[in-house]
Protein backbone atom coordinates (compact mmCIF):
# COMPACT_ATOMS: atom_id res chain seq x y z
CA UNK A 1 0.00 0.00 0.00
CA UNK A 2 1.37 3.09 -0.90
CA UNK A 3 1.48 6.41 1.23
CA UNK A 4 -0.65 9.55 0.13
CA UNK A 5 1.12 12.25 -0.40
CA UNK A 6 0.98 15.24 2.91
CA UNK A 7 1.43 18.36 2.90
CA UNK A 8 5.33 19.19 4.30
CA UNK A 9 6.52 21.98 5.31
CA UNK A 10 10.21 22.64 4.92
CA UNK A 11 12.33 23.98 7.38
CA UNK A 12 16.20 25.60 7.23
CA UNK A 13 18.14 26.00 10.43
CA UNK A 14 20.36 28.77 10.47
CA UNK A 15 23.91 28.55 12.09
CA UNK A 16 23.97 31.63 14.92
CA UNK A 17 26.49 32.71 16.95
CA UNK A 18 30.18 32.04 17.52
CA UNK A 19 29.87 28.56 18.98
CA UNK A 20 27.05 27.14 16.09
CA UNK A 21 23.82 25.28 17.35
CA UNK A 22 23.76 21.61 17.84
CA UNK A 23 20.98 19.40 16.41
CA UNK A 24 20.12 15.94 18.54
CA UNK A 25 18.16 13.77 16.51
CA UNK A 26 16.04 11.65 18.29
CA UNK A 27 14.23 12.21 21.04
CA UNK A 28 14.48 9.37 23.59
CA UNK A 29 15.62 9.77 26.65
CA UNK A 30 19.47 9.77 25.56
CA UNK A 31 18.63 12.27 22.90
CA UNK A 32 16.68 14.47 25.50
CA UNK A 33 19.51 14.01 28.29
CA UNK A 34 22.44 15.29 25.41
CA UNK A 35 19.92 18.14 24.33
CA UNK A 36 19.44 19.30 28.80
CA UNK A 37 23.65 18.90 28.70
CA UNK A 38 24.37 20.94 25.43
CA UNK A 39 22.17 23.80 26.32
CA UNK A 40 23.29 23.95 29.78
CA UNK A 41 26.86 24.40 28.13
CA UNK A 42 25.51 27.56 25.87
CA UNK A 43 24.40 25.85 22.72
CA UNK A 44 21.50 26.21 21.33
CA UNK A 45 20.15 22.82 20.31
CA UNK A 46 17.59 21.96 18.13
CA UNK A 47 15.93 18.11 19.59
CA UNK A 48 14.67 16.30 16.80
CA UNK A 49 12.20 13.63 16.34
CA UNK A 50 10.47 12.01 13.15
CA UNK A 51 7.83 11.39 15.82
CA UNK A 52 4.92 13.57 16.88
CA UNK A 53 5.65 13.03 20.62
CA UNK A 54 9.21 12.72 22.43
CA UNK A 55 9.88 9.98 24.87
CA UNK A 56 11.28 7.46 22.67
CA UNK A 57 10.81 3.42 23.75
CA UNK A 58 10.97 4.26 27.28
CA UNK A 59 8.35 6.06 27.23
CA UNK A 60 6.57 2.98 26.41
CA UNK A 61 7.53 1.34 29.47
CA UNK A 62 6.24 0.58 32.85
CA UNK A 63 9.35 -0.08 34.93
CA UNK A 64 12.81 0.11 34.14
CA UNK A 65 15.81 -1.88 34.77
CA UNK A 66 17.72 -2.33 37.69
CA UNK A 67 15.53 -0.48 39.95
CA UNK A 68 12.04 -1.08 39.20
CA UNK A 69 11.47 2.62 39.00
CA UNK A 70 8.48 3.84 37.21
CA UNK A 71 9.63 5.19 33.16
CA UNK A 72 7.47 8.46 33.83
CA UNK A 73 8.88 9.26 36.95
CA UNK A 74 12.54 9.34 35.20
CA UNK A 75 11.27 11.15 31.99
CA UNK A 76 8.98 13.26 33.22
CA UNK A 77 11.35 16.40 34.73
CA UNK A 78 14.01 15.67 31.61
CA UNK A 79 10.22 16.53 29.21
CA UNK A 80 9.45 19.62 31.35
CA UNK A 81 13.41 20.58 31.79
CA UNK A 82 13.82 20.18 27.98
CA UNK A 83 10.97 22.39 27.14
CA UNK A 84 11.50 25.21 29.66
CA UNK A 85 15.11 25.36 28.88
CA UNK A 86 15.71 28.65 26.59
CA UNK A 87 18.34 27.13 24.37
CA UNK A 88 15.81 23.85 23.53
CA UNK A 89 14.06 24.08 20.08
CA UNK A 90 11.82 20.87 20.23
CA UNK A 91 11.10 19.95 16.46
CA UNK A 92 8.42 16.81 17.14
CA UNK A 93 7.19 15.30 13.66
CA UNK A 94 10.10 16.37 11.48
CA UNK A 95 12.60 14.20 9.59
CA UNK A 96 15.67 14.70 8.54
CA UNK A 97 15.92 16.23 4.35
CA UNK A 98 19.52 16.38 4.01
CA UNK A 99 22.63 17.69 5.72
CA UNK A 100 25.21 19.73 3.37
CA UNK A 101 28.48 21.25 3.72
CA UNK A 102 31.31 20.49 5.63
CA UNK A 103 32.70 19.91 9.22
CA UNK A 104 31.74 23.10 11.62
CA UNK A 105 29.46 24.67 8.89
CA UNK A 106 26.43 22.24 8.31
CA UNK A 107 23.05 23.77 7.06
CA UNK A 108 20.40 21.10 7.89
CA UNK A 109 17.00 20.91 5.80
CA UNK A 110 14.18 19.71 7.81
CA UNK A 111 11.11 18.69 6.70
CA UNK A 112 7.88 19.33 9.07
CA UNK A 113 5.25 17.42 8.77
CA UNK A 114 1.56 18.90 8.94
CA UNK A 115 -0.26 18.40 12.23
CA UNK A 116 -3.40 20.12 11.12
CA UNK A 117 -3.88 21.37 14.71
CA UNK A 118 -2.26 25.67 15.64
CA UNK A 119 0.62 24.08 18.02
CA UNK A 120 0.84 27.19 19.29
CA UNK A 121 -2.46 27.50 20.45
CA UNK A 122 -2.64 23.61 21.81
CA UNK A 123 -3.59 23.59 25.53
CA UNK A 124 -4.02 20.01 25.19
CA UNK A 125 -7.62 19.93 26.06
CA UNK A 126 -8.87 17.47 23.26
CA UNK A 127 -11.66 19.75 22.65
CA UNK A 128 -10.36 19.81 18.88
CA UNK A 129 -11.36 15.48 18.86
CA UNK A 130 -15.12 16.27 19.13
CA UNK A 131 -14.81 17.94 16.03
CA UNK A 132 -13.12 15.67 13.54
CA UNK A 133 -15.35 14.11 11.42
CA UNK A 134 -13.10 10.77 11.39
CA UNK A 135 -13.00 8.37 14.24
CA UNK A 136 -10.63 4.98 14.96
CA UNK A 137 -10.75 3.24 18.61
CA UNK A 138 -6.89 3.13 20.19
CA UNK A 139 -7.39 0.84 22.99
CA UNK A 140 -9.76 2.44 24.71
CA UNK A 141 -8.82 6.31 23.21
CA UNK A 142 -10.31 7.40 20.92
CA UNK A 143 -8.23 9.92 18.52
CA UNK A 144 -8.85 12.32 15.63
CA UNK A 145 -7.92 10.44 12.07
Amino acid sequence: MEKEPVEEQVVDIPVGGNTGDVMVVGAGISGIQAAIDLAYTGYKVYLVDKSPAIGGKMAQLDKTFPTNDCSMCIESPKFIEANRHPNIEILTYTDVDRVEGQPGEFKVTLIKKPRYIRTEECRGCTTCTEYCRSWFPTNTIKACH
